[in-house]
């Protein structure tokens, strides 16, 4: 698995030690989309805000996305109305056409590459063509200037679709350069290689803080925030009820064009495809074939099947980069910007925003800012109900056992130990051989091999840890035990 596209664009924040000992406003775990807009809106109120990566900025989903900015997502707004109502999907698409309207007047004034596009849910089929009509006339009912095409002019299949216009895409890496200068400028510390590993809540009433524990040293915070894509450090039924997705995304060097447009289709698999301006003409993007994090079923065809769709379906196209990113789909369908149950109203979570987390990081942003506060919210993503989400889990878990089964049968069993535990053999990028244990240092899930980005990963809440058992990305905060000697 290759690097980012967008990484061809270097983020290089400011040097800044770790701040051992102080306390400040605001800690933030995480320097993605989240963390930083909600550093710069908080230090802009005049907040001290110290924020910890743990690797570099961007690093996760939001140095890997497809940029897209839309209100329209597949069928996500028609979806949300039958599980939760239409005063639900309202609030989502507002508070998605709040993210939009940021990211617009963001890029105009910090100079990051935007460009206005219609958005385009298109079908394959007859099934989708149904979803497509309920699509849209949920937008008509929102309000939304949906169009209706029967037919696209697309060198794909494309049976119909439904248009959103004037939407944006970005890019995401001169956003997140833009976004650490912004935050710099007010005062806010990036520290880099700085993971979190845990915090405490301290103290009561006025004198409630939180204190936070890194690799790199102790600091405390009158509130911290975990904007880690997926609730890192979290047990309970936060991180429970969520699902780690892995999708991939490939880009083409192509003469032959793309009507203008984002287009995403609404079956499986999921092909989702835009176009980047550059000084040697446009890129061709060409994503899907998202699955859940951990499963045992190869991984290594992703990538390959998106470049068979590309050279079909676009001649001459050469592939340049193929990548892949990790998003978490909460299962009531909205994102989270709140507290979490543990943290005594001092840590708070926000993320979940199931592929759409550029418009919905800065609304998830704006929202946590006005609760911390003690504000009323400026937009919400709506309330979710409690028979929505039952309709919604049965699909989203019915297929883990399964991979759990898959899993542990591909794992390799040694003795003696108190109980029986598996192990798995790797090569690293380096030659290294590595033996290491299975079992997720989260919450003890077995680890399966995805052997195309070559990683240990958990089906459960979607960890990740390298071939010699480094973590990449949590909810854990440990790397796995290695067995090498045994």
């Amino acid at each position: 698995m290759g690097t980012s596209f967008w990484r061809r664009t270097t983020i290089d924040p400011p040097a800044a030690e770790f701040p051992e000992g102080e306390h400040v406003d605001l800690v933030i775990a995480g320097a993605g989309f989240t963390g930083l807009i909600t550093a710069l809106m908080a230090a802009a109120r005049g907040k001290s805000v110290v924020v910890l990566e743990a690797h570099t900025v961007g690093a996760g989903a939001s140095g890997a996305t497809t940029a897209k900015v839309s209100v329209l997502q597949g069928t996500r707004l028609s979806t949300l109305r039958s599980r939760h109502g239409l005063e639900t999907a309202r609030h989502y698409a507002e508070a998605h056409q709040y993210g939009l309207d940021w990211w617009a007047e963001f890029c105009e004034t910090h100079g990051v590459s935007a460009q206005r596009r219609p958005a385009l849910s298109y079908s394959r089929g007859a099934l989708g063509t149904a979803s497509l009509r309920k699509e849209k006339q949920t937008m008509d009912d929102l309000g939304l200037p949906a169009r209706w095409h029967d037919r696209l002019d697309v060198p794909f299949p494309a049976r119909s679709a439904v248009e959103l216009p004037d939407q944006l895409q970005i890019d995401p890496v001169q956003a997140l350069a833009a976004l650490v200068e912004a935050v710099d400028a007010l005062g806010v510390r990036v520290v880099e290689h700085s993971r979190v590993t845990k915090v405490t809540p301290r103290g009561d009433g006025a004198d409630a803080h939180a204190e936070v524990r890194s690799d790199r040293g102790i600091l405390t915070a009158r509130d911290v925030l975990l904007a880690t894509s997926g609730p890192s450090l979290d047990r309970g039924p936060t991180v429970a009820t969520m699902e780690a997705e892995r999708s991939y995304l490939c880009a083409f060097e192509y003469d032959g064009g793309l009507p203008e447009g984002m287009y995403g289709s609404v079956e499986t698999p999921v092909r989702s495809l835009r176009t980047v301006p550059t000084e040697n003409g446009e890129v061709l993007f060409v994503g899907g074939n998202g699955h859940r994090t951990g499963t045992a079923a190869p991984t290594g065809s992703k990538i390959e099947s998106l470049r068979e769709y590309a050279e079909k379906y676009f001649p001459g196209a050469r592939m340049t980069h193929g990548w892949s990113a990790q998003d978490f789909h909460p299962v009531e369908m909205v994102p989270r910007s709140g507290p979490l149950p543990w943290g005594k109203g001092r840590v708070h979570y926000a993320g979940g925003y199931s592929k759409w987390g550029v418009s919905g990081s800065a609304a998830a942003a704006g929202i946590m800012v006005d609760r911390l506060e003690g504000l009323d919210p400026r937009v919400s993503f709506g309330k979710p109900t409690l028979t929505g989400m039952l309709k919604t889990a049965p699909s989203m878990y019915a297929d883990l056992p399964v991979h759990m089964a898959a899993a542990a049968a591909t794992s390799v069993v040694r003795k003696p130990r108190p109980s029986v535990r598996p192990m798995g053999e790797a090569t690293a990028d380096d030659g290294e051989k590595c033996t290491v244990g299975l079992l997720c240092p989260h919450m003890g899930a077995v680890l399966s091999w995805n052997d195309a980005e070559r990683s240990w990963d958990c089906p459960w809440h979607g960890s990740r840890f390298t071939a010699c058992g480094e973590l990449i990305e949590g909810p854990a905060t440990s790397d796995l035990k290695r067995h090498d000697s045994t």
